[in-house]
């Protein structure tokens, strides 16, 4: 690939990182408290969403068991952070460097298998954390987890744009993750990488006749998955406590619905589906707050209505929201 295509890409992708930030900043000025700091979970959650849309959507590999690669970076952040005083600032970075390694263990894996196989082995991960968690119960300290969070803004930050609330400040943190990994995933969606990891979906054979080593793309691309589900693990865990509580199988899933709600090929719709599953509760009970409904029904119904969202969007328009008008001009 040439300089000049290289450069090209790498503008294009941070006049849309800056575009972000900058909507975000200040549609998060426009809230109060509790929805910035449902903004900082939509942040957090739509990089967890990106390691979707790049594993399954781009490179169709089907994973349940993001929410595991997500405690990995969780559970390292907690640990650098308590254990050796680091701030998150640096802890976050290791902990990417910890969930890269735990990718490239299940991407050797994931190389030797596919459809169901794939999907069962990343399960049982998922699956596996509770255990790990109250067998090394010193380390992890089981169901009661650690105990993190975001703390306070630094003094030079309060100096230059004065004292934000404790809700602002998360929303400040997950910011610039949120906008790295935003950059870096469409970087890698425009390269060269990003289109050997659709030739890839598309036709194992076909690509492999072109030249592409599928076996080491679907290593590589578990690599970066991970790398993403981790930092928003690390930054998961960041709201009060990690343990198995927070990352459970649910969380996997909860993942995969936004992916395909949203439209499970493209970051606008990793960002349109996180924005369904973060804000659904509360749009559902604005509308039903005049309604007389049982605590049990209210607390299944955000459940219910995004299983039927999700089973209406895989009948009529499998593109998901973002992929409205591809899915018309088939």
């Amino acid at each position: 690939m040439s300089n000049l295509k290289v450069k090209s890409i790498a503008r294009t992708s941070l006049i849309r990182t800056l575009i972000f930030s900058a909507l975000i900043l200040l549609v998060g000025l426009q809230f109060d408290a509790y929805n910035q700091a449902q903004l900082a979970v939509v942040l957090i959650l739509f990089i967890g969403v990106l390691s979707i849309t790049l594993l399954t959507g781009i490179s169709g590999q089907l994973s349940l068991g993001q929410g595991a690669l997500m405690a990995v970076g969780g559970y390292s952040t907690a640990l650098l952070m308590i254990n050796y005083k680091l701030s998150l600032w640096v802890a976050i970075p290791l902990s990417i460097i910890s969930s890269a390694i735990a990718g490239l263990l299940l991407g050797v894996a994931a190389a030797r298998l596919r459809g169901p196989y794939l999907a069962g082995t990343t399960l049982v991960i998922a699956l596996a954390i509770p255990t790990i968690a109250n067998r090394f119960m010193s380390v992890f300290k089981g169901d009661e987890g650690l105990q993190v969070d975001v703390g306070y803004p630094p003094q030079w930050f309060s100096s230059l744009f004065g004292e934000p609330t404790y809700e602002q400040w998360q929303l400040y943190v997950a910011l610039p993750f949120a906008a790295v990994a935003l950059f870096f995933a469409s970087n890698i969606l425009l390269s060269r990488t990003g289109r050997m990891w659709r030739s890839i979906r598309d036709h194992e054979s076909a690509a492999s006749l072109a030249g592409v080593n599928f076996a080491r793309q679907k290593i590589y691309v578990f690599v970066i998955s991970s790398t993403f589900a981790g930092l928003s693990g690390a930054l998961y865990g960041l709201r009060g406590l990690v343990g198995p509580s927070v990352y459970p199988v649910s969380l996997s899933l909860l993942l995969l619905t936004a992916a395909v709600l949203g439209g499970i090929r493209s970051i606008a719709g990793a960002f349109i589906g996180t924005v369904i599953v973060v804000f659904l509760p509360d749009w559902i009970e604005l509308i039903l707050g005049n309604f007389e409904l049982s605590e049990q029904v209210s607390n299944y119904l955000p459940a219910l209505i995004s299983s039927l969202l999700l089973i209406l969007t895989v009948v009529i328009n499998p593109a998901g929201v973002a992929g409205v008008k591809l899915h018309k001009h088939k």
